[in-house]
């Protein structure tokens, strides 16, 4: 009997003083990774790649993980986490594309994995189905002006292609906040303009590195609408 009042004693204690992580700290994480992100984008326009400037990239991405562990979605954390090791392979100097291409395949695999357990749960989204068309036809079409240039990097470029688009196809298949559909959008539009300057040398400039900045901005945005709604997407489906 003294064992269960000990207990119930606990509980009480627990309820009056509430959980030990508060509900703001995974806000409080989004918010300071934003700030952590405009500082790249401005530290990168100034300093040279290095691990130095590397490290200040991948604490944006890290500070997202720390949201979605804050939120209770293990696997979203995983991929951020995959990603901010992308991050930070290509931002060296010189850049490990191989090691990049890796993390960040492996980063869209779990993202594929996270909306296929939303769609086998709720079903999928048919009006989908014409933009997944559309990313088939825009997947083929990419891999053809790209492959001229894709060099000793063809496979695991063109298998990277291939991973990224079915991840995408499947955001616009879960029935859910379009956040997800977003990110996923700014995802393949920040990495097609990645292979664009890698592979075909345009979107290159001059001074202040335009490109570069339309890079980093569709990312950090991208991995943001992801986070954002695939916590939404999860809240919604326990409520």
């Amino acid at each position: 009997m003294s064992g269960s009042a000990d207990e119930f004693s606990s509980a009480k204690r627990y309820d009056e003083t509430g959980p030990l992580i508060p509900e703001w700290a995974a806000k409080a994480y989004l918010i300071v990774s934003i700030f952590a992100a405009l500082a790249y984008l401005v530290l990168s326009q100034m300093m040279g790649a290095g691990v130095q400037l590397a490290l200040v990239k991948v604490t944006g991405i890290v500070l997202l993980a720390g949201y979605a562990f804050f939120s209770k979605s293990p696997l979203l954390g995983l991929a951020l986490l995959l990603s901010a090791g992308g991050d930070f392979s290509l931002d060296l100097s010189p850049p490990q594309l191989e090691a990049g291409i890796g993390f960040f395949g492996a980063a869209h695999l779990v993202y594929l994995a996270i909306f296929a357990g939303f769609i086998m749960k709720d079903g999928w989204r048919k009006d989908g189905l014409v933009l997944a068309l559309a990313l088939i036809a825009y997947g083929v079409a990419m891999f053809v002006w790209l492959n001229p240039g894709m060099g000793a990097l063809l496979v695991p470029a063109s298998a990277y292609l291939g991973i990224i688009l079915l991840m995408v196809i499947a955001a616009a298949l879960v029935k859910g906040p379009r956040l997800i559909l977003l990110g996923a959008l700014l995802f393949l539009i920040s990495d097609s303009m990645i292979a664009a300057r890698l592979f075909r040398e345009t979107l290159v400039f001059e001074g202040l590195d335009w490109g570069g900045v339309a890079v980093w901005i569709t990312y950090f945005g991208a991995q943001l609408c992801l986070a954002v709604g695939i916590v939404r997407r999860k809240q919604e489906g326990a409520g």
